[in-house]
């Protein structure tokens, strides 16, 4: 029998019991519908906190801190595999070797040491207070922040900034409760020279005035609604340098000052290393503490949220596989059925000469014409539930979705033949064991 033949035939006898096909294919759309939302619920679940996560900073950037002080518990993931013995502590320091050995590692594609202070800005008569990351001006777009607009840091950059959305001026002049009760000036800061000083007097009839101001060319903003929104990004030989100048002046005026230690050990107090791919960040993450370093990144957190909701993920996809089962056993009943009542026209066809296989591939034919009906009309209606869960999630301010990749689609169909071929096997068999001589016989 060719296998023209055999697809013709298969489908004319399902045909021949139009409700009975029908409501056995409904069963396996119900299914593969049912673990097909099931399991994209879960996948937006996931994709949901990435985005999340994303909105802090990269899931491809690591942040590393030095042994020697306490900066590697700034997630609050620290483990044994992070401690260090004393001795290998005092050896290892987060310095300009350190980076340029990062540099080096497989699947990195940058490294920059960070700074972080806070200092005040001024715009004309306006002032603000932000916090200053200092960055390797030609890292920035590869550790992730974003551009609202103008353009980000790049190599050539010495006096130039990038501006957080959420940095909010304001008239220095004014009291708290006048500050409070009317708006933020809106400032267009692209091209702007902007003063950047650690005099907290700066604008006010207090100002040290032998505090210089630096000026800085605002070259581009970040949004308003990230984690860095509040915080200006400058090339980190400046913050440096500012930093400097600040702790002279607090020690001329103050006789000592407080800070960290870099300027006497030559160590840096993070390190932000991008990696090529997220897949890798752990790899790479690891690499880092086995060389004495304390490391975290975002993809920490991502894993930790996964793994608090995996039950809850294998929960949906058992509901939807539970669907599919029962549509299982739909195909295994209407296919022992059909044979009840083909049992005559079996007992023909070996007569005539058709093969043990032939018989067999005819109602394997038949339940895997089932199989693969339910699982496309499945993946349209599992579409169509997913765009309602989505519009619903959205209407509720909710930020959990509903994804159905590529592979989930085409998973799906494959799945729901194999279903139905396989639930079509015991009553092929049984088709292929009837006499031909007790069939032609049965009425």
């Amino acid at each position: 029998m060719s296998t023209r033949d055999l697809l013709n035939m298969a489908l004319r006898n399902l045909l021949k019991r139009k409700l009975r096909t029908f409501l056995t294919v409904l069963g396996v759309v119900i299914g593969t519908a049912s673990i097909v939302v099931m399991v994209s619920i879960g996948i937006g679940m996931n994709e949901s906190f990435a985005r999340q996560l994303e909105d802090w900073g990269s899931l491809q950037v690591i942040n590393v801190y030095s042994p020697n002080g306490d900066r590697g518990n700034y997630y609050g993931m620290e483990d044994e595999s992070q401690s260090t013995k004393s001795s290998q502590a005092k050896q290892v320091k987060l310095d300009a070797a350190a980076v340029e050995g990062f540099r080096q590692l497989a699947y990195v594609e940058a490294a920059s040491p960070m700074k972080e202070i806070y200092l005040m800005l001024g715009c004309g008569k306006y002032v603000a207070d932000a916090s200053i990351i200092g960055l390797e001006p030609e890292t920035m777009e590869a550790m992730g922040y974003k551009i609202d607009n103008g353009r980000a840091l790049g190599e050539e950059d010495v006096k130039a900034i990038v501006v957080g959305g959420g940095v909010e001026f304001y008239d220095p002049k004014l009291n708290w409760e006048m500050r409070r009760n009317s708006e933020p000036p809106q400032l267009d800061l692209i091209g702007e020279k902007v003063e950047v000083t650690y005099d907290w007097n700066y604008g006010t009839k207090y100002a040290d005035k032998s505090v210089k101001a630096n000026k800085f060319e605002v070259v581009g903003t970040m949004p308003a609604d990230g984690s860095n929104s509040w915080s200006v990004i400058m090339p980190l030989k400046e913050v440096e340098k500012i930093d400097k100048e600040q702790k002279k002046w607090q020690k001329d005026r103050y006789g000592s000052f407080s800070g960290s230690s870099q300027g006497q050990t030559n160590e840096y107090e993070q390190v932000l290393v991008k990696v090529n791919d997220i897949k890798n960040v752990q790899a790479v993450q690891q690499q880092i503490k086995d060389m004495g370093y304390r490391a975290s990144s975002l993809s920490d957190e991502l894993d930790a949220m996964k793994e608090t909701t995996k039950m809850l993920r294998m929960v949906l996809g058992a509901i939807g596989a539970i669907s599919l089962v029962v549509a299982a056993i739909g195909i295994t009943n209407t296919m022992v059925m059909a044979i009840y009542e083909r049992t005559r026209e079996i007992g023909i066809m070996k007569v005539i000469g058709a093969s043990l296989r032939d018989i067999k591939l005819l109602f394997l034919t038949e339940a895997a014409f089932i199989g693969f009906a339910g699982g496309i009309v499945g993946v349209g209606v599992s579409f169509a539930t997913s765009n309602l869960v989505n519009f619903v999630a959205m209407r509720q301010g909710s930020d959990m979705n509903s994804s159905i990749p590529l592979w989930l689609y085409l998973g799906s169909i494959g799945f729901a033949t194999v279903i139905g071929i396989l639930s079509g096997y015991l009553p092929a068999k049984r088709a292929m064991k009837l006499s031909a001589l007790s069939a032609i016989k049965t009425e």
